[in-house]
């Protein structure tokens, strides 16, 4: 449910658009949705792996930590919280109270109340702790999976609005590639999971269980969602529609159509801002054990075993995101960072296993993983290396925030250091 949660948000309602316009012919459409999720898949392999060995709150920050340099976790951390997490936290809550306004005209115009008052509540639930954050969780990921299941047979079985048939030559390799970046973008929090190994029991079975599971079944929904597009509209039509699902829906079922497409974000979006949230807090929670952020970061609440500090960071900055609006421009700018990160989390792989005789259990393991974390860094590789040629200035742009928190990686460890505690 984390992951499912997590992975299916308002990307699936905007994002085609973006794809459609790169790819011209249905099957190349399809075809990005699968490659997207398989790319996931094998990250998801690279990362339970990785969970596995190390059980710990924190995910991709205390593998880059184990496998390369504290300096290289802290700028992830950091990347995370200034733009990566909390960008994603604000744009969703600012979707979520948008399409609030759809459904109930007078919350129109109080977008970033409401926006506001969606983090302030979950916050408040995670607050609560680990079970009551796992209940909502659960609620709202089943009830937007049959939401969207019952959305895609409906649209697949109508007949009266057949999207003709249209021949187009395959793209290059250059271009589908930069149509995977928003295909990636929707399927991204596959990785949310690994934040949580410490909150999770048997997490050496639970990690690729829920991973591969989550991610297996987003792969089938999100194909589907995509042939619903395809049944009754063209690909220059949904390249053309800023609101693809709001469009199909329409034609579907007619006025209503709005209404419905706007109910799916409300009940799709809270899941998501509730596990980044959840997630986070992890991140800071480790981070803060390491000395490289406040030392409150790392308490835990008496009775309800909640990083709380952790949780007020995460939702204070994504409000403050929300308020000023210059969350879209962060998350733009730190795509190619975020993504040299899973090239070097798929890269940790082989470092740890060439450092640790005892990685892999078996001959079988190593194979597998080895495969998948391979695949996984070389294609987040071109990801990087296609997004620098393709936008050099934005990518540029990325790294420059990200470089930012170099000399606060060296103000926090001369800080723990003055205390006696070697990073």
């Amino acid at each position: 449910m984390v992951v499912a949660g997590t992975v299916i948000g308002v990307g699936i309602f905007i994002n085609p658009a973006e794809v459609a316009s790169h790819l011209k012919s249905p099957s190349a459409i399809l075809s990005a949705w699968v490659v997207g999720g398989a790319l996931a898949i094998f990250g998801g392999i690279a990362c339970s792996k990785l969970g596995r060995w190390m059980p710990r709150a924190g995910g991709l920050y205390v593998f880059l930590r184990e496998a390369y340099h504290p300096s290289v976790a802290f700028l992830y951390g950091w990347t995370a919280l200034f733009a990566v997490l909390s960008g994603i936290t604000a744009a969703v809550s600012l979707t979520f109270a948008r399409y609030a306004g759809v459904v109930v005209p007078f919350l129109a115009p109080f977008e970033k109340g409401v926006a506001f008052l969606l983090v302030a509540a979950l916050a408040a639930v995670n607050y609560g702790g680990i079970v009551l954050s796992r209940t909502v969780q659960n609620i709202f990921t089943l009830a937007k999976i049959g939401a969207l299941a019952l959305l895609v047979a409906t649209a697949l079985r109508t007949t009266q609005f057949d999207a003709p048939v249209v021949t187009a030559e395959a793209p290059d390799a250059s271009t589908f590639l930069l149509s995977l970046l928003p295909v990636l973008m929707s399927y991204g929090g596959w990785y949310a999971l690994t934040f949580l190994a410490a909150d999770i029991k048997k997490p050496e079975r639970s990690l690729p269980i829920g991973i591969i599971g989550g991610l297996s079944i987003v792969i089938i929904l999100y194909t589907l969602i995509n042939a619903a597009y395809l049944r009754v509209m063209t690909a220059a039509e949904i390249a053309a529609s800023p609101a693809v699902a709001a469009a199909m829906a329409e034609r579907v079922f007619g006025r209503a159509g709005a209404k419905i497409i706007a109910t799916l974000v409300l009940i799709s979006a809270p899941a998501v801002v509730n596990v980044v949230i959840l997630a986070g807090s992890r991140l800071y929670f480790a981070m803060a054990n390491d000395g490289l952020f406040f030392a409150s970061a790392a308490r835990l609440h008496p009775r309800h075993g909640s990083p709380v500090f952790a949780i007020v960071v995460q939702a204070g900055w994504s409000i403050a995101l929300i308020l000023s609006q210059t969350y879209g421009q962060l998350l733009q700018h730190t795509m190619f960072a975020e993504w040299t990160f899973f090239a070097l989390t798929g890269g940790a792989v082989f470092v740890l296993a060439a450092r640790e005789p005892s990685f892999y259990r078996d001959a079988k393991e190593r194979i597998v993983t080895s495969a998948a974390a391979a695949l996984f860094t070389v294609i987040a590789a071109a990801v990087v290396v296609n997004a620098l040629y393709r936008s050099f200035r934005q990518s540029l742009l990325g790294v420059l925030l990200m470089l930012a928190g170099l000399p606060v990686f060296f103000l926090w460890r001369r800080r723990r250091a003055s205390r006696g505690v070697t990073i």
